[in-house]
């Protein structure tokens, strides 16, 4: 007799039954995750290199080329008179010379005629040079003299004052800028109001003065501001 469909089907069912039964009994496995395979031990053969390294002599020529390099292509940006060329000399090229070779770039603006080119050099210079060696960028513009000495404190303080205006209130006060003014009383109070918390921590450390109280004043002004509206909310 020939099996009918009902019966291979009820067949077919009961081995799977049976299968998942006894798979059921088996705990259930793992999978094995393979190990790190450590590092290999160094080679104990060393290959020469084919190019000779260069001798003490040879890195010093380099370095001074490299830097001749720089200033020559500062100098012609400044004659060209190309602005996209003196923009990308200044951001670029001044920075890194000024880095490793400052006294060529303070030889670089003495030798500068007086005129526009000379003040954006030597304000690009006072930029530059203040945000990366303060006490040596100090010393160079109080070697500076007259109205230039003053033009590049100024923007020196300038640029302080954007993200430090307790080292722009002491470099203006070397210079005697911005009490005369008003100039440092308004960035006390600018101070304030951006962070009073800052504010009040370099008031407080400051020793009693007439310069040190004048903005102290003006801290204290924004500081009594805040506790009112504070309380009026």
């Amino acid at each position: 007799m020939k099996p009918t469909f009902i019966t291979i089907v009820c067949a077919t069912l009961l081995a799977v039954g049976a299968t998942c039964w006894l798979s059921a009994g088996e705990p259930p496995r793992k999978t094995p995750y393979p190990k790190a395979t450590p590092p290999p031990p160094p080679s104990p053969i060393y290959t020469p290199s084919r190019e000779p390294a260069p001798t003490a002599r040879e890195i010093a020529r380099a370095a001074r080329n490299h830097n001749d390099m720089l200033a020559k292509a500062i100098e012609r940006s400044l004659v060209a008179r190309n602005p996209q060329q003196r923009e990308t000399a200044f951001t670029f090229l001044l920075p890194e010379l000024l880095q490793v070779e400052p006294a060529r770039v303070v030889t670089m603006v003495s030798r500068q005629e007086p005129g526009e080119t000379r003040d954006a050099l030597r304000n690009q210079v006072a930029q530059i040079w203040i945000t990366s060696d303060r006490e040596a960028a100090v010393a160079w513009i109080k070697s500076l003299e007259g109205s230039e000495q003053r033009d590049t404190a100024e923007v020196a303080v300038s640029m302080l004052a954007s993200y430090a205006p307790d080292q722009a209130i002491e470099v203006a006060d070397q210079f005697g800028i911005g009490r005369d003014n008003g100039y440092l009383e308004h960035l006390a109070q600018i101070w304030a109001e951006t962070d009073i918390a800052a504010a009040t921590r370099w008031a407080e450390s400051q020793a009693d003065n007439p310069q040190s109280e004048q903005l102290r004043a003006r801290i204290d002004q924004v500081r009594a501001a805040h506790d009112r509206r504070d309380e009026a909310q």
